[in-house]
């Protein structure tokens, strides 16, 4: 099992070092901005041997796809059968969205869409990202500007999607 270390990068971010069981180590600087670097080091070495850097919607999207969203390997097959409907997605509401100043409940997601709302995060002071509500309830109202984080199949989270002005 890997061993993962965090560490706070004051006016940039956190920086996640991951000692792999191969003796390879994977170091993750996550930056306030959204941008991620990824380096990694051979067993032993202080210099990394490459990097690379991604955009926040490419950090998602490897994320994914390293999470098993796209392909499952055939040894979590049973797993997959219980999860494979299952897509977990960050959506952004849009100034003039359907969305707007309306509540979970007025719009009955988990009714009318099949859309769970876990979680909703805004822009906070300087850009920083601040959590607004862990798996509110039907009174909580939507605002342009928020990040809800959903969860349903495909295409709830798709027309929840295109509600939020995509």
């Amino acid at each position: 099992m890997a061993i993962i270390k965090e560490a706070e990068l004051p006016g940039l971010g956190k920086k996640y070092s991951v000692a792999l069981e191969s003796g390879d180590r994977l170091d993750i600087i996550i930056y306030d901005e959204g941008e991620r670097e990824i380096f990694f080091f051979p067993p032993g070495e202080e210099e990394p041997l490459c990097s690379a850097t991604l955009t926040d919607q490419e950090a998602r999207q490897v994320g994914s796809i390293i999470g098993g969203a796209f392909y499952q390997p055939r040894l979590l097959e049973k797993l997959e059968a219980a999860i494979a409907e299952l897509f977990i997605e960050w959506i952004k509401v849009k100034p003039g969205s359907s969305l707007v100043g309306k509540s979970i409940g007025e719009l009955g997601l988990r009714k009318n869409f099949g859309i769970t709302v876990i979680g909703v995060v805004e822009e906070g002071e300087r850009g920083k990202k601040k959590t607004v509500a862990i798996n509110p309830g039907p009174s909580f109202t939507f605002s342009p500007g928020q990040i809800v984080i959903v969860a349903g199949r495909r295409d709830a989270v798709e027309h929840f999607e295109s509600l939020a002005g995509r």
